[in-house]
């Protein structure tokens, strides 16, 4: 196929080896950008609800009650770092939450924060 493209223009063997060696790494970036543009999620990317009964709708990939959810799981939430899941355990120790949103009364949730881990918490009574 080089000798082929060497019918046009006037190229060394070494400057076709460059140009096939250009174009495969060409290709594999395109295949790999292609790959990941379509499996990243992005803001608008709609959350696709979760039903586990018959009366409860919950959206996100998984749920967590943050009562009785391990260390290692609540920091699977988005922005919720082994810090922050440290302090959710030792006030839960203290007081258990009521509602999800008793969340945000751990020093460095707030209502942002809140709104983004919001689809992942279910408190079970």
């Amino acid at each position: 196929m080089l000798e082929r493209v060497n019918q046009f223009f006037d190229f060394s063997s070494a400057q076709l080896r460059a140009l096939a060696l250009l174009t495969s790494f060409a290709l594999v970036l395109t295949g790999y950008l292609f790959v990941r543009a379509h499996t990243m999620p992005t803001p608008q990317t709609p959350s696709l609800p979760v039903f586990l009964g018959d009366e409860e709708k919950y959206v996100g990939l998984f749920v967590l009650d943050p009562n009785t959810a391990p260390i290692d799981s609540l920091e699977l939430l988005p922005g919720i770092g082994r810090i922050l899941a440290d302090r959710i355990v030792e006030y839960r120790a203290v007081k258990p939450f009521r509602q999800e949103i008793d969340i945000t009364e751990v020093k460095g949730i707030g209502p942002k924060l809140y709104e983004r881990i919001k689809p992942y918490l279910r408190v079970k009574p």
